[in-house]
Order: C-alpha cells, then sequence, then structure tokens
C-alpha cells in the first residue's frame, strides 16, 4: 500500500505546488460548467456564541463538479471568516519559488538516479518520458520534490485543475464577500516538512512513485469519489492506512498538524462568531482526525449532512 502514502503526500501538498516554479508544474485543465453534483462531507463544533464549521477539501478538482450548494454553500454563507491551510499563496509565489531552487535540489553532482537499481532507473526513465516533464529538470532534484512532482502530474491528466481547487474557489468567494481570510500555515513552512525528511524517508518516496505509478491513477480517482460523496470512512482508508506503517511521516504531515490545528480551533471557541474553516479532507478523516483531536478536549464535532454518503 505504497500508493496509498503517496498520494496522501501529494495531495497535502498541491496548495504549494501552485506557486511553484515552472518545471514543477504541469498543465491545467480547460474550463468546462460544472455538471456532476458531488456533496462533500461538513461537519460543525458549536456552544452558545460560537460556531466552527469544518469542510474538507480538495485542492485540485474536475471543473465539472457542483460541490458549492445545499449544506456547505448555507454554511459559508452564514460564516464571518475563513481559515485555510494557506491564506496568502500568492503573495508567497516567489519564496517558495526560492525555496523549491534550493531546498529540493541535490548537491552538485549526484541525482535522483542515485541509490536505485537499474531496473528501477530503468522504469524512472520511462516514468518521466510519460509525463512530458524535461529530464533535465527532473535529475537534479531531491527525491521528495521529484516524487511529488512526477505524482502530480497524474493529477493533471486526470482532469484535476488547481484553478477549480476547492481551497481556490472559497478563497475568491470569501474575499468577494469581504470575509476575512486567514490561513493554519504558510507555503514556505509546507515546503519544510518535506525538505526536513532523511534521505530514507525520501528515498522511499520516490521508490514508492516508481514501484506503484501503474496504480496511482486509480487511486486518486477513489480519493475524488470519496470525497464527491461525502464517504470520510473511505476517505480515511484510502488516504491515511498506509501512514500507520511510517510513524514519523504520519507524525510530520498529519498528526502533529492536525493537533495544532484542533488547538486553534479550542481556543477560537472562547470567542464569539462564526468561522468556515476548510483543509485537505484526509485531515479530517480517521484516527487521527482533527475531530479526534477536538474530542480528546471534550469538544464533540457533528455531522452537517450525514446523509450524503
Amino acid at each position: 500500500m505504497k500508493k496509498t502514502l503517496l498520494a496522501f503526500a501529494s495531495a497535502i501538498t498541491l496548495l504549494t505546488f501552485q506557486a511553484a516554479p515552472a518545471s514543477a508544474q504541469t498543465p491545467a485543465a480547460a474550463p468546462a460548467p460544472a455538471t456532476t453534483k458531488a456533496t462533500p462531507a461538513l461537519w460543525v463544533v458549536k456552544d452558545a456564541d460560537t460556531t466552527i464549521y469544518l469542510f474538507g477539501t480538495f485542492h485540485l478538482m474536475r471543473p465539472d463538479v457542483d460541490w458549492n450548494h445545499g449544506a456547505v454553500k448555507a454554511a459559508f454563507d452564514k460564516s464571518d471568516s475563513l481559515r485555510l491551510e494557506i491564506a496568502n499563496l500568492e503573495a508567497e509565489g516567489p519564496a517558495i519559488a526560492q525555496l523549491m531552487a534550493t531546498q529540493g535540489q541535490l548537491p552538485a553532482g549526484q541525482t535522483i538516479y542515485d541509490g536505485l537499481s537499474d531496473s528501477q532507473k530503468a522504469r524512472l526513465d520511462k516514468i518521466i518520458a510519460a509525463t512530458g516533464i524535461p529530464p533535465q529538470a527532473m535529475q537534479p532534484m531531491r527525491p521528495w520534490l521529484a516524487s511529488l512532482v512526477l505524482s502530480l502530474s497524474v493529477y493533471a491528466k486526470l482532469g484535476l485543475n488547481p484553478e477549480q481547487g476547492i481551497d481556490k474557489t472559497l478563497d475568491s468567494l470569501a474575499r468577494a464577500a469581504n470575509k476575512p481570510v486567514e490561513g493554519f500555515e504558510t507555503g514556505a513552512e509546507q515546503v519544510g516538512f518535506f525538505a526536513s525528511m532523511s534521505e530514507a524517508q525520501q528515498r522511499q518516496m520516490l521508490v514508492a512513485t516508481i514501484e506503484d505509478w501503474d496504480q496511482i491513477s486509480t487511486m486518486i480517482d477513489q480519493m475524488v469519489v470519496s470525497w464527491k460523496t461525502g464517504n470520510e470512512q473511505q476517505l480515511a482508508d484510502l488516504m491515511n492506512a498506509s501512514l500507520r506503517t511510517q510513524p514519523e511521516l504520519a507524525k510530520l504531515l498529519l498528526s502533529d498538524r492536525n493537533e495544532r490545528w484542533a488547538n486553534w480551533i479550542a481556543g477560537r471557541m472562547a470567542q464569539p462568531g462564526t468561522v468556515f474553516v476548510a483543509v485537505g479532507a484526509g485531515h479530517l478523516a480517521g484516527t487521527d482526525s482533527v475531530q479526534s483531536f477536538l474530542e480528546r478536549k471534550g469538544i464533540k464535532s457533528q455531522r452537517v449532512n450525514p446523509n450524503a454518503r
């Protein structure tokens, strides 16, 4: 189940890659009218004078998916402010590009092929050729960056468009309505999560990319279907299961972040008002979800649209 690890790792970085250098991006799909209704999961945490909605997002989406309706739209419209994983991604673009150019590059004389078997090298050559990404752009990348760039190319081929990303859409809607927009993290912090990985962890990601390449499209499609139907348990199984076999990576990418976000939500409950929190859907599913950390603090969350499953 290495592909689960890869799918989750790439999914949480899609926001950051919207501000990445050109060599780390893939072409976006052309816009199309929304024709497919989606009912993604929505939760609420509330007391007498505070309401906080918890909405799981997909950072890229197909342009024909209509998700902004019903309970989700009503909750957003009622909210005073929006809180995303990253609030000012476009403004951070130059700094993120610089980080990618430094922390994402190997020392001179090293390449992503170092440490791979002959069969893995041959397979990697075929994968790079299939993506259309220039080989000379890939070769000096650190394994974590190469893994993510390659896997993210699959999202583009599946028609998942950053311009239709749920976070980006909510950001635009909030700003148009003069709602304050805040972020839990910065793009630089998200880059840092991967740059801080050990060489062994990075190599493991690259090998997983190579070995599971033929299955990544199916995995991502299943993740999208789970999100569209509001099936958080299936999404948890798909996105989080194999992270349990990599406890250090799970702690870095999932549980530590979820706990920090839950701490913020718990603190925010002391202030009146209504907040719409929108973070990657994988953070709101599974045993170490944001809701689970809230429950450990005695704060209950409730599914707003349980019939969406």
